[in-house]
């Protein structure tokens, strides 16, 4: 086993320990508020898309992690299926189709680098224009540029570009998810104190 395949182990636990935190979060609390339904579905599209990706290219560290990853991927889908609109399944349809298509043309690669933007797109989307992100796990997004990084590194040593594009596309996610899950709550800190010593005042 040389580094290159140490790398692909760890990148592979690190992007298994991102789709973790998510439903968890959300089979805990309850709470979806800012959480992307059609993120979601997209993202269990994207997942099968990279295991036949893995199993094409012969690459046992792509397709493994990639069926893994089905597993919390269809998990969060199901903890957001009453918040899923009939445009969120018609929209991830649409997606599959443009995905088999490229497939069957012989872009697939192009197609998964294409897929990041479509999987992390609609979550960005949504964290940009609610307040209220209190459904979202912050561990998820600083995983996921740790994971960016790995994988970003790993597509680096075996010269994948679908894996460098993966890289930077969900860095940029991560950055500007966080960055708004940190806006809302710091916005929100004055609101909070001032229902708080309300009372105390009218008292």
């Amino acid at each position: 086993m040389d580094s290159t395949d140490v790398l692909g182990i760890v990148a592979s636990a690190v992007f298994l320990a991102r789709l973790t935190p998510q439903p968890v979060r959300l089979a805990r609390s309850g709470v979806a508020d800012g959480v992307s339904p059609l993120a979601a579905l997209n993202a269990v599209i994207a997942a099968l898309a990279w295991l036949v990706y893995g199993l094409v290219a012969d690459d046992p560290v792509v397709w493994i992690v990639s069926l893994v990853a089905v597993v919390p991927g269809v998990w969060a889908v199901l903890l957001l299926r009453r918040r899923t609109a009939l445009a969120d399944l018609l929209a991830a349809g649409a997606w599959a189709g443009i995905v088999v298509a490229s497939a069957a043309a012989g872009f697939l690669a192009a197609a998964l680098a294409m897929g990041v933007v479509v999987s992390q797109g609609p979550q960005v989307w949504q964290a940009v224009r609610e307040h209220d992100l209190s459904g979202l796990s912050p561990a998820t997004w600083w995983l996921s540029i740790l994971d960016a990084a790995t994988w970003g590194a790993y597509g680096l040593a075996v010269g994948d570009p679908a894996l460098k594009g993966y890289a930077v596309v969900l860095t940029l996610s991560a950055v500007v998810v966080l960055a708004r899950i940190s806006w809302t709550r710091r916005v929100d800190q004055p609101v909070n104190a001032d229902m708080i010593s309300a009372p105390n005042r009218a008292s």
